[in-house]
């Protein structure tokens, strides 16, 4: 890692949420539940997301796997709650450009520029994105049912 900012972003955030993981229990009465696995390398991030009207009211992430998707799935139970649908497809298209190297479409959240160094590890790039495929399938699932 180049650049110092970004090192200790990644030490400070990814390994402190990778330590600490928050997010974990269970919701209650989850609304949509859903599931991503990486078959390469067997992360696997089950979200789960009650609503509160038309925004996310709570959300359990819990990931099974590497420190990056750990890390991934805890820093979404903190950004997620009190969103809607489109500023959770904001944050996740965010993130996918800075785990790409590329520059995202607006200044992003420091919890997710720390990913920023996972461009530079092409396999591990899936395992910051996991967490975010999970909360995508749950969401179409209400979508789905009309919810």
């Amino acid at each position: 890692m180049a650049d110092p900012e970004l090192e200790a972003l990644y030490r400070d955030v990814v390994l402190d949420h990778f330590r600490a993981p928050r997010g974990r229990t269970p919701l209650p009465r989850p609304d949509a539940r859903g599931l991503a696995v990486n078959p390469v390398c067997g992360d696997q991030v089950d979200v789960e997301v009650a609503l509160d009207g038309p925004r996310i009211g709570a959300v359990s992430a819990r990931a099974v796997g590497c420190s990056i998707a750990v890390a991934a799935a805890s820093v979404l139970a903190e950004l997620v709650p009190g969103a809607g649908r489109e500023e959770v497809a904001d944050l996740a298209a965010d993130l996918d450009a800075i785990v790409h190297g590329r520059a995202p479409r607006r200044a992003a959240d420091d919890r997710l520029r720390a990913f920023a160094p996972v461009a530079a590890l092409p396999s591990r790039q899936r395992c910051a994105l996991l967490a975010w495929e999970a909360i995508d399938a749950a969401l179409g699932q209400l979508a789905r049912r009309g919810g």
